[in-house]
Order: C-alpha cells, then structure tokens, then sequence
C-alpha cells in the first residue's frame, strides 16, 4: 500500500474528502475568519515548497486540502444567505414568484418536479428581485415546460422539511447538497403560467432538445414499462420506472444498470474503439502511415462526450466519463496508465465542482466497486486462485473458460466490495446477484445499450431504420424483465438487513484487506481474528443491549399527517403503534420512513404490532413492517378484518399467520414487563347508524391505550373524538397522565375541555404534518392546552420525540431543538 500513497493525488484527495465529510457538522470557523485561515496555510504552503523543505510543505499542502473540504461543504450545509434570498420569503402568505427552469424537468407519474431560479417575488402589492433555487411539483407529469423557460407562479415557500427521525435520511440536508432552500406549495395547479423561453444556455438548450426529441421517439416507438427502461439507460430519466419493475432489478442487484455510470460507458467506449480500430486496420496506408491505435482512442473520445451529454450527465456519469477519457488520453499521449489514479482524479474532479457528491450513493458505489475490482481481483485471480493472469499457450475452451471465471470473479469482488454501502443506504443485499449480473450485464451493456442508441441517433436522419432498431431493444428489454421477474421471484433472492454502524463498516472492509494478505504472515492472521472476534463482541452488544433496559421509552415518530409510536418496554420488548400513511400517493412511510429508523436502531423483530382504527394516515404504514419484520402479534379494535380499506393488511397478517387479538374496554390489562397496558376504548362493538358520520364513528372507535410504568403514566387515544372522549369521562376511566398523545393531530373536533381536564397533562404531543389540508393543529386547541399550563410539543417543529422515563421522572429529547 505505500506505493498507493507515494501517488501526489490520492491522499490529497483522501484530505479534501475527509474535510467534506467534517464540513457536515456545524463548526465555529467559517466565513471571512475560514477564508483568512486557508490563505494562510496556502502561503505558508507554497513558501515551504519554495525554500524546498517537501515534508514539511506537504503537510501542510494535506491540511490546506482538509481545510478546503471542510469550507466548501460549510457552505453548502451552514450558507450564509443573502436578504434578497428566496427563502427569505417563507411565510404562511402566497406569493408571486417568476423563475428560469434551471435543470431539465424531472419526470414521474405522479407529477413533474422543477427546478427553478427565482428572479423575483411579489407579495402585498411589493415587487423585490431575488435570488435562489427553489423547488416546484407540478401535478401534470408532462407539462409544457423544460429547460430555460420562464414560469410565473402563485405559491407559498417554506422551509424544506422532511421526516425528521433520529439518524434516518434527512431531506433538508439532500436538498441543501444543491443549494436548494425554499420549495414552493401551489394550492391550484392553474396557478402557473408560462412566460418565456430561450433564457438557459444555448449549449444546454441544444441538447436538452435533442433528449426531447429522443425522449418522443422513444415513447412514440415503444410501450411501457420497456419504454421505461429504454429511457433510462439511454437518457438516464428514472422517474417513470413502474416500482414492481424497480423491485425485480433490486431484488436480483442488477438496480445499478438503471443508473447511467461505468458500465455502461465502458461497454460503449470499448464497442467505439473496438469499430474505429477495426475499420482502420483494413487499410494498409492507415496502418503504414499512422499509429492506429492512437486515432482509434482519440475518435471514441467525442462519440463517448456525446453520450454525455444525451445521458444529461449526472454525478455516476461524470465519473467513469473522467476514468474513460483519463484511460484513452493515455493511450494517445504515451502515458503510463495508472488506474488508482485515474480513479484519485476522477474523485477530486468531481469533489471539487461538487462537495457533496462524497454523500451521493452513486459516487459511493462507482468508487467502492472500482476499487474493490482494481485491488482485489488481481492478488485473489492470481494468489489465491493461483490461476495466470493472462493464460497463454492454453486451448480456446481453456480460454474461455479462465475468462468466464474472471468475469464471474469481478462480479463477486464487486459485490462484496459494494455491500456495506449499499446496505447502509438501502438495508438491502441480493444473494442471488453472484449469478444475475454475469447473465444481465452483457445482455444490456452489449445488447440494449447499443441497439437503443444507435436508434435513437438514426431518428434525426432516418426513421424507418430507427423504428426497426428500437423495436428490437423493445423486444429484447421485455425479454429481460420477464428474466429478472423470475429471478426476482426466487425465495430469499433478497434480504432487509439492519443499517451497520460505521464501526462494523471499517471492520469489513478490514476482514476483506486483511483476507488476500494473510499468506504475508503471522502477524496479520492475529489480526484478522481479532477483527473478526470484535466483529462477534459488536454482534454480541447489539443482541443483547435491550435486554438489559431498566427503563421505558416511547418515541412519537415524525410521519406527516399521521400517527406512529413505538415504545421499547424493559427487559427488550417493543411495541409500534400505528404506522402512519397517506390518503393517496405511492410515497410508502413504512418501507421510507418507519422501516429505516427501525433498522437504524437494529430493530428486525416487533412483539407487538398494534393498529388504533384502520384510516389510512394509520394502517399503512403497517403494511411493510407486518411483511418484512418478525411480527409476535397485532392488536386492533375489531375492524381491521370488517374495513374493505385495510383489506391489503388483513391478508399479509393471515398470510403470515400473525397472531391476533382485538381489544375494547371490556379487555382486561395486559402486563409487559413491568409496565401496565390498559384499555379505555372502543366500546363493543356497534355497528354505524349513520353514513355520513361514517368517518366520525371510526375514529371514535379508535384504541385508547394507558400505558402505565410505576409512577408515570401515557394516555394514547388514537383519533378519538369529543364523543368518545365525553364516554370515557362519564364511565370514570382514569385519565390521569403525565403525557398525553393529543388526539385526532389537534383536530378542532377532539380535545374537549371536560376531557383534558381529566386528564390534566404536563406534556400534549401533537403528531402533525407540515402544511397539512385542514390546517392542524386548529388554534382553539392550542389555546385549551396553553390554558392548562401543558408543554406543547409537535412532530411539525420538533421532529420525532422521545420520552424516556425510569418510573419516576421524565426524560425528553427531540430530533429538532427548536422549531422555526
């Protein structure tokens, strides 16, 4: 490995990336005090250098980089804003903002999302230029906009926020990464008009328009889903991949073909040299006169610069684009190649035009791979394997066969090497990816890829062959995904593993250096079982961590609109309640939301699974967590089976033979360790008399929990409303609690005096959605519990909520520490 560092590059990369990732954190230095700072490591830099004292002047030169890296995320992740800043403007108010379509319309089914630079705003007659991105959804999913044209809109900005959970996805910070801080809420999607167009840069323009026209033909000539696909691979648009056909290539670990990057680059750099070099080896004077080679190297650089451009050069783009043309710029100039650093460039070239390209999953991905292919492959094919490199004096069925286990030996090199990052990003690893993506790979990479751009560039000067060419991709696409429809369909072809720490990361990738090196001695083989003994102690921790909890600690979950609580009993039990959901969408909150922080807290088993009433803005997240975790029970009121609504999770229950039990207030408390579970409502049940009332019969049949833990009590009423609040203070239930989940999200409709009186609590946490349809919570309610002298608490401003208690005293954290 020294002779890796001895490379100038590379550890100044490793520096600027380290930098990156440290800029994340809020830190003290920044603006002009930052700036003063790295100017003077840069001088005192450059001045050792010329005094010639190298080792002294390279660290520095490290640190100057590290520091780099730390200011340039700093001012992506902490900027410091203008006032005429777009999101200046956030407030409850509409406004009038007129923008340039920055970034080519980003297509889906569900909509259009747009990318805009606000030029100006109007609000109470008062006109101001501004500055900024922000982002627009549109619920048209093709709307006559693109790229440079200029929109008039009536919206109100926010603040992006997303569901704000301990140690999950953040939105804000994703959005952040491109300088995004405002996104804009249309309440009618009339409210928008165009004004312009032409105001994007002309080279841009130019090939945005020629992906239009490509994206036409493409939708004209074929049908989906391989339409889809197509689009996919050749313009790198993913948004209109049916989800099913997306499950299948996750499923068989073959997702990495939809995203434009390294294979398919160099699959198509390999066919354009391969022809060029071909056609110019047939004529003697080319070869007498000039160095083949060289020009063949040197025509496929602007045929690859163009599938750039069509592709709309997205970050896994730019990097192999940046490999291939180090890689064949070699070729040409004589130079010695160095694949470690072409790669250390690839890297640094792209961190420093974007910094947080170091979080994109798809930069993480093309490096891991790249690296693991480049480091392993060659020790394990020739030390381990202790099979030649390159074979020779050997027959063509030897051949073939030495380079069919090469092949296959790249795939599993790149699938380990991948693994701990696309677990960390996805909980998810295929285990039948070994074997699909030998058979998947070539089948796209030599096969659709090229059939699909070929057509796509006959359709500017001659369409009949065109149609013929795209035809066949069609033909050959649909005859993929019923391949991986039934490798996906294989039992256990994919699991949902638990996020790994960074710990367990650095472990890994340590057993897996350590692996090909062992034969180098004793020393390192002590190493590699003390790697894999604290390994064991990690998994040890974590299986038994929760066993030893003395105290309990509900969770108020951030879901929207919605309700999800899990408790963590002693001793190791827990309990979700509820899973949130939306009304209408395909936005799953259990598989996005729910499923991560569970995973995140290396949670795979749930002993009880509890669902208040089955609205939609409860029951669905439950859907995912009841199919993918170890369910030991469900709770509900009785209506799960009867609600045609929650058909879908009726079905996985009895499929995967979940026990069941429902409750009322006829049930007798239950006891989980220590900590009391009683039930207030619903009554028996009774069937609804009303049908128009039908939506305030099923929250009032809603599952009251009192959780009871010796001194400390919680009172969870799901959606009720002031009819049943008003039973359950006329039957002389005690409501009596310290904490208290405020019912139906601060709805105007629950909350009823007499109730809270009863209940008289210090906490009232509100699970709301941002900017939600009926404006929750309503001020009525606010004022009843700032009335009672209750800390208020909301999932809106403060994220997920943890209480935490020991039977006697109270303990609460937030995700967020002060709402906005």
């Amino acid at each position: 490995m020294g002779s890796v560092f001895r490379l100038p590059l590379l550890p100044a990369v490793l520096f600027y990336a380290a930098g990156i990732w440290f800029g994340q954190f809020e830190l003290p230095l920044k603006g002009p005090l930052a700036l003063f700072l790295l100017l003077g490591l840069l001088g005192l830099w450059l001045l050792f250098l010329l005094l010639r004292w190298q080792r002294k002047g390279s660290w520095l030169g490290l640190l100057f980089f590290f520091g780099l890296g730390m200011a340039s995320m700093q001012s992506y992740v902490y900027p410091d804003l203008p006032h005429h800043h777009i999101s200046r403007f956030t407030r409850a108010d509409r406004v009038l903002v007129e923008g340039t379509i920055v970034r080519p319309p980003e297509r889906r089914p569900e909509g259009t999302r747009l990318r805009i630079e606000a030029r100006t705003v109007r609000s109470e007659n008062h006109l101001a230029s501004v500055e900024g991105r922000l982002l627009l959804d549109l619920k048209d999913p093709d709307p006559a906009v693109g790229y440079g044209d200029r929109i008039r809109f009536l919206c109100r900005l926010e603040r992006p926020t997303g569901f704000r959970n301990p140690g999950v996805f953040s939105y804000e910070r994703y959005l952040a990464h491109e300088r995004i801080y405002a996104i804009g809420y249309l309440s009618d999607e009339r409210l928008w008009v165009k004004t312009g167009d032409g105001f994007g840069n002309p080279l841009l323009s130019k090939i945005e328009a020629w992906r239009d026209h490509i994206r036409a033909f493409i939708e004209k000539e074929t049908q989906p889903p391989a339409s889809s696909i197509l689009q996919a691979l050749v313009l790198g648009e993913q948004g209109r991949i049916p989800e099913e056909v997306r499950e299948s290539f996750v499923a068989t670990g073959t997702a990495h073909l939809l995203a434009i990057s390294g294979d398919h680059l160099g699959i198509v750099a390999l066919l354009t040299f391969s022809l060029f070099f071909g056609l110019m080896k047939r004529s003697e004077f080319l070869l007498l006169s000039l160095s083949v080679k060289k020009w063949a190297a040197g025509l496929t650089l602007p045929c690859l610069l163009l599938y750039v451009f069509i592709a709309g050069g997205g970050i896994s783009v730019i990097r192999a684009a940046i490999m291939v043309f180090a890689l064949f710029l070699s070729i040409v100039t004589d130079r010695q190649r160095h694949l470690l650093h072409s790669l250390g460039l690839a890297a640094f070239v792209i961190l420093l035009f974007s910094p947080p390209s170091l979080f994109d999953v798809s930069f993480q991905l093309s490096f891991s791979a790249v690296l693991a292919i480049l480091y392993l492959v060659p020790r394990l094919y020739q030390n381990v394997l202790r099979i030649p490199l390159l074979p020779s004096g050997v027959s063509h069925k030897r051949k073939i066969f030495q380079y069919g286990m090469l092949s296959l030996l790249v795939t599993v090199v790149a699938i380990v090497g991948t693994a701990p990052i696309v677990v960390l990003h996805f909980n998810r690893i295929s285990l039948i990816g070994w074997m699909a993506n030998p058979l998947i790979v070539p089948w796209v990479g030599f096969l659709i890829v090229p059939l699909a751009l070929i057509a796509c560039l006959l359709s500017f000067v001659f369409s009949p062959l065109a149609s013929l060419l795209i035809a066949l991709a069609q033909s050959l696409t649909d005859l993929l995904l019923r391949v991986l429809g039934a490798l996906a369909s294989i039992p256990l072809a994919s699991l949902y593993l638990p996020t790994p720490t960074a710990l367990e990361v650095l472990l890994f990738y340590l057993l897996v250096f350590l692996g090909v090196h062992l034969r180098r001695g004793r020393g390192l083989r002590w190493l590699f079982a003390s790697a894999i003994l604290l390994l064991i102690a990690n998994g040890l921790y974590w299986g038994f961590k929760d066993v030893l909890r003395k105290d309990l600690q509900i969770t108020f979950l951030d879901v929207g609109h919605g309700d999800s609580i899990l408790i963590e009993f002693p001793r190791g039990k827990r309990m979700l309640i509820d899973g949130g959901g939306s009304f209408e969408g395909r936005f799953d909150i259990g598989k996005r939301v729910l499923a991560p922080f569970l995973w995140k807290k290396k949670i795979r088993k749930m002993d009880y699974l509890v669902l208040t009433h089955p609205d939609p803005d409860h029951w669905k997240g439950l859907l995912f967590i009841a199919s993918q975790f170890t369910i030991g029970q469900f709770w509900d009121n009785g209506l799960t089976q009867r609600m045609e609504a929650s058909a879908p999770l009726w079905k996985t229950l009895r499929q995967r033979q979940i026990p069941h039990r429902s409750h009322n207030e006829q049930s007798d408390p239950l006891w989980v360790n220590g900590v009391e579970i009683a039930f207030l409502n619903p009554p028996a049940f009774t069937p609804p008399t009303d049908r128009k009332r039908f939506s305030t019969w099923l929250n009032n049949q809603s599952l009251v929990l009192r959780i009871t833990f010796k001194e400390v009590l919680f009172l969870l009423p799901g959606d009720v409303e002031a009819e049943a609040e008003e039973r359950m203070v006329r039957k002389g239930h005690g409501l009596r609690a310290q904490v208290l989940k405020v019912p139906h999200h601060g709805s105007h409709s629950s909350s009823s005096l007499p109730f809270l009186e009863r209940v008289k609590p210090d906490y009232a946490i509100m699970s709301v959605g941002k900017g939600t349809a009926g404006r929750l919570p309503h001020p009525s309610v606010l004022q009843r519990y700032e009335a009672l002298g209750a800390k208020i608490l909301r999932t809106d401003r403060h994220g997920a909520i943890v209480v935490r208690t020991d039977g006697r005293r109270l303990e609460i954290r937030t995700s967020v520490r002060e709402g906005p």
